[in-house]
């Protein structure tokens, strides 16, 4: 029995190591080829303060290099639910059953990034710690 896959668009970004394999070797810190972990340290870090800087600070943050804006928007729930599809269920049967998961809430909160067309097909995908902050914001 195939195996479901609920990240349709899990190919579709680049993640971090991938990144990080590509430009290490540009990469020094301290006359020394800059290691994974540090690398990935100091992406965390700003992204954790530039995150502050919008989710509680309520701040909008121009980015260098005019690669544009960034803030955090109050947006209206488009439907009343959201549709999922129970894993479990679908590889004990094979069968695809569907259900409605409501949503609490009318409005959510999300991080926008405007940018020029050059950046279009770029992305920010917060990491989980980070949505809870977005999470938290309560009025725009």
């Amino acid at each position: 029995m195939k195996k479901l896959s609920l990240k349709k668009y899990k190919n579709k970004y680049v993640n971090i190591k991938d990144i990080y394999s590509n430009i290490n070797d540009s990469l020094m810190f301290n006359n020394k080829k800059m290691s994974y972990s540090v690398y990935f340290n100091i992406l965390k870090s700003f992204l954790q303060e530039l995150i502050i800087e919008l989710a509680q600070n309520k701040e909008q943050i121009q980015l260098p290099q005019k690669m544009g804006k960034m803030y955090i928007k109050k947006q209206l729930h488009k439907r009343p639910f959201h549709i999922q599809i129970d894993v479990n269920e679908y590889e004990k049967t094979g069968k695809i059953i569907k259900y409605k998961v409501p949503i609490l809430d009318d409005y959510y909160n999300k991080l926008i990034w405007e940018r020029a067309s050059k950046y279009k097909t770029y992305k920010i995908l917060p990491l989980k710690r980070f949505k809870e902050i977005i999470n938290t914001v309560k009025e725009y």
